[in-house]
């Protein structure tokens, strides 16, 4: 309404200074004839034929030039008319203005611009997006995997058979308490799980981390819920602990890296190990561990 009224005011300024010039030509002087006062009716029917005029129309800003919309303030000049209220939209901000498009309102091109981007990139993808994305991710994690077991493996022992003390016994949320184990968790989850098995003697790092990433991206998530509650048993096992298979399940359904991140810490606290970014480890003695472990089961 305020672009109407703006525009209205625009046509009564110019349509005055056309009658005001017309008065001081000489020619319209002597030849003009003398006209009436006009009535409030009259006045109406002036203000109402100036809502019909081109200009007062106009109800967009095109910048430079006023348009009953967006659609037509190009004229055929292309995106150098399309400014103001109005944006150029080609549709992805990876095509240029040469390659099409249209005006549109300012505000409907701009604000999903990002959104669009993406749509270009991978709404003809399909499915192959989904793989190209899990491809992608596996490629990163083999990397990383291979950085770790060099360096963080190859150092770490396996959980004693003997003498060994038990370590207390983690709560589901207890990674949260140690950053570094719930950022492994977070983002490395299939290379964590690896490092677990191999410390319990499982199953090897390279098998259990393939398998866990395998089992990450399966379609089959109950299969996977089921599978992983099943090695989850056998590391509660080995650490001295009696996993309860149901309730293992149940974490594992509704919030596995919680469960994996307290299982890591478990294993670490067993084998006196502390992990940190990025692959830097530490291993104290097993008899300091054994001490450390009699201290926080007295403590806790």
């Amino acid at each position: 309404l305020a672009q109407a009224n703006r525009a209205q005011q625009l046509s009564v300024r110019r349509r005055s200074s056309h009658h005001a010039l017309a008065n001081l030509h000489p020619s319209r002087q002597q030849h003009r004839p003398a006209m009436a006062p006009r009535s409030a009716a009259a006045c109406l029917a002036v203000v109402a034929a100036s809502w019909q005029s081109p200009l007062a129309a106009a109800i967009v800003d095109c910048g430079g030039h006023y348009a009953e919309a967006c659609s037509d303030c190009p004229q055929g000049n292309g995106p150098v008319w399309c400014n103001g209220d109005c944006a150029w939209d080609t549709g992805s901000i990876f095509r240029r203005h040469d390659e099409g498009g249209e005006c549109r309102e300012a505000q409907t091109v701009l604000a999903p611009a990002f959104g669009k981007t993406l749509d270009h990139l991978f709404g003809n993808m399909g499915p192959w997006a989904a793989v190209a994305g899990s491809v992608t991710f596996g490629f990163v994690m083999l990397v990383y995997a291979c950085v770790y077991n060099s360096q963080v493996i190859s150092q770490l022992p396996t959980v004693p058979r003997i003498f060994n003390i038990q370590a207390r016994e983690r709560g589901l949320f207890a990674c949260f308490s140690d950053s570094q184990t719930c950022l492994h968790t977070a983002f490395c989850m299939p290379v964590v799980l690896g490092k677990n098995y191999y410390a319990t003697e499982v199953m090897g790092f390279w098998p259990g981390c393939i398998f866990s990433y395998c089992m990450t991206f399966s379609p089959f998530y109950f299969v996977s819920v089921l599978i992983r509650t099943v090695l989850a048993m056998k590391v509660q096992e080995r650490l001295g602990f009696r996993g309860n298979f149901f309730s293992l399940c149940c974490m594992n359904l509704f919030c596995m890296p919680c469960d994996v991140g307290r299982e890591s810490l478990e294993v670490d606290a067993e084998i006196g190990a502390t992990i940190w970014c990025c692959c830097n480890v530490f291993v104290k003695p097993q008899v300091i561990t054994e001490v450390e472990n009699v201290k926080s089961r007295l403590c806790h």
